[in-house]
């Protein structure tokens, strides 16, 4: 597809004419809205399912295409179900079946199973489906870049890396019980960013190393009926159907302070024209829990829900929810959740900046971007005697699209100064350096 990810054949029943499904994560079909889910829509590349992907079978692997998501979401939950190019008999025919969906989750601490296909890498060249023993972690909400996934489940399968995503944890039984969807890749510094997922715990939000996350699919069997896919069955836990439109209009990171606050705009679209919200911190806060919402509002009467930030670093969920009318708000499985950080730490010392070995007359910088913390550079420099690095004024902006710049000699020792921002526009203490002695 267009990335690179692990589905799972399903098998849900029906007889030979019933189309074939696989199971992969949502992010997968690189739709990554936070506000919204999509049904039966065609991919943006045409993609291909590839079984026996082992190293032994080669010359035995089946490729099938796929070019509509019968659903893919990001919203509270991380999957996809891919409609293939085929039928569950034409499958069996070729000596392929499907996995069933586990009716529950696991005990925490049970011995379990994952089998996924992560891309290679120069250490480890090949690319074959891996089988990895490990063990299940507890069920946490996580959040990382703009999504809160509320009911996750964390474990410690090896080799989770990039196309290691939608790929299964297996009970006892070998049942589908959990989709992985995300681990921690990247340096700490980059809490809750893409590739370093945060648990929300009570204090806040927190990271682990060599932890990584799964969705519950337990119970996923509820959404199939004679072996198709039928999102409004009884019981099916997936979300489906439209939600309210809406946008965070604030920025995403802020720093605390009075002024501060966090603005949701609700569009009236698709028949909604009424929406309930409410607001807490992340980790305290349940969007798909009912109680602590507020009254019905009209969006031509109100259409910017807005709420002051608290004063302490931390994560505050808004959620809302939308319906025809005052009467008729959809359950809160439906809400949509927007995340928005509060964060006064600058980056910190040392920054992530080096530079070449210094010519006769020039020495040449190079600055690496690690959002959310090191996102921009200023610099300056002059003669090292007159240049202060602790004066803000002479500051000039570093292009971090090169990621370079050269120093030319002041004609004697020249002092070179830099510091950083992040996205919440906090600036670091100064790095310098001294040439040309």
């Amino acid at each position: 597809m267009p990335s690179s990810c692990t589905a799972t054949l399903l098998d849900v029943g029906g007889d030979d004419d019933a189309p074939a499904y696989a199971l992969t994560a949502g992010h997968c079909t690189l739709w990554w809205e936070n506000h919204r889910s999509f049904e039966d829509r065609a991919l943006d590349e045409p993609g291909e399912v590839v079984f026996r992907f082992f190293t032994d079978t080669v010359d035995a692997q089946e490729s099938v295409a796929v070019e509509i998501a019968s659903f893919s979401s990001m919203r509270g939950t991380d999957l996809a179900v891919l409609a293939l190019d085929t039928t569950v008999g034409a499958l069996r025919e070729a000596g392929i079946e499907g996995l069933s969906l586990a009716s529950a989750l696991p005990a925490t601490g049970s011995a379990i199973t994952n089998v996924g296909a992560p891309l290679a890498t120069t250490d480890d060249p090949e690319e074959h489906l891996r089988l990895g023993r490990c063990a299940l972690g507890e069920r946490t909400s996580i959040v990382e870049f703009e999504w809160l996934w509320p009911d996750t489940v964390a474990h410690d399968c090896p080799e989770i890396r990039t196309g290691s995503s939608g790929s299964p944890l297996l009970d006892a039984s070998g049942a589908i019980f959990a989709v992985v969807n995300t681990t921690g890749e990247e340096r700490p510094h980059a809490l809750c960013h893409l590739g370093r997922p945060c648990e929300l715990e009570t204090s806040g939000p927190a990271t682990y190393d060599g932890v990584s996350y799964a969705i519950p699919v337990a119970g996923l069997g509820a959404c199939f009926a004679d072996g198709a896919l039928d999102l409004g069955a009884a019981g099916c836990p997936l979300a489906s159907g439209p939600v309210i439109e809406s946008a965070r209009e604030t920025d995403r990171y802020q720093q605390p302070g009075d002024a501060r606050t966090i603005r949701v705009t609700l569009t009236a679209s698709e028949g909604f024209t009424h929406y309930r919200a409410k607001t807490g911190p992340a980790q305290s806060t349940d969007c798909r829990d009912d109680a602590g919402y507020g009254a019905a509002v009209a969006i031509d009467a109100q259409p910017t829900f807005e709420t002051p930030l608290p004063g302490a670093d931390g994560l505050t969920v808004v959620c809302v929810r939308g319906g025809p009318s005052a009467d008729a708000i959809q359950p809160a499985t439906h809400a949509i959740a927007w995340v928005t950080a509060t964060d006064s730490t600058p980056p910190a010392l040392p920054l992530p900046v080096r530079h070449d070995p210094p010519e006769s007359d020039s020495v040449r910088f190079w600055v690496d971007v690690e959002n959310p913390t090191y996102a921009g550079y200023d610099r300056k420099s002059g003669p090292a005697a007159t240049t202060d690095c602790d004066d803000p004024e002479g500051y000039t902006f570093v292009n971090v699209r090169f990621g370079q710049f050269t120093v030319a000699s002041e004609g004697g020792p020249t002092r070179v100064c830099v510091v950083a921002s992040d996205w919440a526009e906090n600036v670091s203490e100064p790095m310098e350096w001294v040439f040309f002695e």
